[in-house]
Parts: C-alpha cells; sequence; structure tokens
C-alpha cells in the first residue's frame, strides 16, 4: 500500500475509528488477540454495534480478526500507521506523494508533501528476521521487558528523533525533526543523494567533512554505531548529511570510541575502495580531525 493510500483512508476514519484503534493498542499488552467483549466494555459500546464499525477496519486491513475460541482483534502495522498519521495530521494534510525513497532494514521511507512543503515521512517497520536481529545485536538501545514488533518499533523511532533533535540543535548535518509519533517520524527532506550512488569530484574533500560531521556528534555526544555508504547523503554541492540514528549510543557508553572507530574505518575503506585513496592517507586525515578536536583516540589501520 502506498503513502497516498493510508492517507486517503485516514481522511474517512472517523472518530470512533480511532477510539477503537487506540482502545486495541492499549490492550495489546495483555491480550495477543483483545476480545470483542472487552472492547464493547471499555469503550462502553454494545458488541453487534461495534463489530459493524470494526468490520471496516479489519476490511482496510488495520486490524486483524480472530475467531478460534473467541472474537478478538489485533493491530496490523498499517492500523498502526494510521493512528499515527491521523494523530499527524495537525500539522498539515498530506496532498502529494513522492516516490518510496528508501526500504530500509527498519522500516519505509517516503517523500510526502505537507500543505504543498516537502517532507520525509519514516514509517519504522520491524520484520520478524529484524526483530530478532534487534533483539541479539541491538541489546544496548532495548529494555529487558518483553517486547513486541510494535514496542521496538517504536523505541527505534524515539531514539532516533531524540539523536536528530540533540545534533541538529548543535549543527550537524542532519534532517530537521519535526515531530515523531509512535513508530512514524516526520523531519525535513534533504536535497541529496546517498553517498553509495552518488560519484564526487573532490572526494577527499567530501571524506574530510563527513569525518567532521562525525566528531562534531560525538563533541555533542552521540556515535553513529552503524554508519555506511548507505547512510550519508550528498548534496549537489558536496556537503554530507548522516541519516539514519536509531541505534545511537551516547558518548559516554563504554563502548562508544570503538563504535566511532568503527563507523570510520568503514567509511574509510568505502572511499578507499571506490575511489582508489590511500587507507593510510584518510586515516592520517582522521587522526588530524580528532587531534584538532582533543578527541582522545587515534585509529590505526586494521
Amino acid at each position: 500500500m502506498s503513502l497516498l493510500e493510508l492517507a486517503d483512508i485516514v481522511i474517512h476514519m472517523g472518530k470512533k475509528h480511532c477510539e477503537i484503534l487506540r482502545t486495541i493498542e492499549r490492550a495489546s499488552y495483555r491480550f495477543r488477540y483483545v476480545p470483542l467483549q472487552y472492547i464493547a466494555r471499555k469503550m462502553s459500546i454494545k458488541p453487534k454495534v461495534l463489530e459493524r464499525m470494526i468490520d471496516w477496519l479489519v476490511k482496510n486491513k488495520l486490524l486483524k480478526k480472530k475467531q478460534e475460541d473467541y472474537i478478538g482483534y489485533a493491530l496490523t502495522y498499517k492500523g498502526a500507521d494510521a493512528l499515527a498519521i491521523k494523530e499527524i495530521s495537525n500539522l498539515g494534510i498530506i496532498t502529494q506523494v513522492g516516490p518510496k525513497i528508501g526500504m530500509g532494514k527498519d522500516g519505509d521511507i517516503w517523500v510526502a508533501y505537507l500543505n504543498n512543503k516537502p517532507r520525509i515521512i519514516k514509517l519504522y517497520r520491524i520484520s520478524p528476521e529484524r526483530f530478532k536481529h534487534i533483539r541479539l545485536h541491538r541489546y544496548y538501545i532495548l529494555p529487558k521487558r518483553k517486547l513486541s514488533w510494535l514496542d521496538i518499533s517504536k523505541i527505534l523511532a524515539r531514539n532516533e528523533f531524540r539523536a536528530l533533535s540533540i545534533l541538529y540543535k548543535q549543527g550537524v548535518n542532519v534532517p530537521r525533526p519535526i515531530v515523531r509519533n509512535r513508530h512514524v517520524i516526520i523531519m525535513d527532506y534533504v536535497p541529496g543523494r546517498e553517498l553509495i550512488k552518488t560519484h564526487l569530484e573532490d572526494p577527499i574533500w567530501v571524506f574530510e567533512r563527513i569525518v567532521e560531521e562525525l566528531v562534531k556528534a560525538l563533541k555533542a555526544g552521540i556515535v553513529h554505531a552503524d554508519l555506511s555508504e548507505f547512510n550519508i547523503l550528498v548534496t549537489e554541492e558536496g556537503e554530507p548529511y548522516i541519516i539514519d540514528w536509531p541505534q545511537f549510543v551516547t558518548s559516554n557508553h563504554p563502548e562508544a570510541l570503538s563504535l566511532l572507530e568503527r563507523d570510520i574505518l568503514q567509511i574509510s575503506k568505502y572511499f578507499s575502495r571506490k575511489y582508489k585513496i590511500s587507507i593510510k592517507d584518510l586515516i592520517e586525515i582522521i587522526n588530524k580531525e580528532l587531534e584538532k578536536r582533543n578527541v582522545e583516540l587515534q585509529i590505526t589501520l586494521q
């Protein structure tokens, strides 16, 4: 389903539809499928009347239905999307939807026009495989309690919004965050292309700028922790913007400097491979910037 189709469904959602979705969302911590009788009791509506309203939500795939043992309903990703977009809509109506510009490991990224202004809408979507990966490899960003797919999606969106808010205020080249609701973030559109898709006229200058931004982020208290050529945007002027921050760690994290070193080496290897630049020369550039900024880290060739 496209974002425009979702926006059309949101327009036709009434207050009771939203109340049903919120009731099921809140009860999902108690039930895998929330019983119809429970929803009716919470909303003070007769079950048969409620079921007719729920049928519209099921038809539009905002809810899924269970009929074995008892009649119950569970929120789908589309239902969570609809709730978030509905509550965000007070910022402006989605008047136009551009292309889906990203389908990353953690979610979908769209260009959309809110009141005719271009924005990025990022909807976090955690697949079962990705769910297991995050639990295993990103343990440091998750609480220890049992979490659902939507819980993790919300945590990642909250983490990224927090990182962007801190970094943008400190002058780091990141998209300006506008609002977050549940697992959805809206941010400014950056007119750039992914580094992997760009041929640079002056790769050394861009590399130096990327290192500067990473060190500025460190000074602001943030380390990306998953940097690659896929999450750096480069404008026509060659200015780099760093995106995708849900897995960030703070600079006082015990692994912060080792994660920063990994990020920097990952980008160094990419520049060396694509532009045939000596990795030793790139590491020298890095260490000069680290020394200039009084960062107690010395990068060595691995």
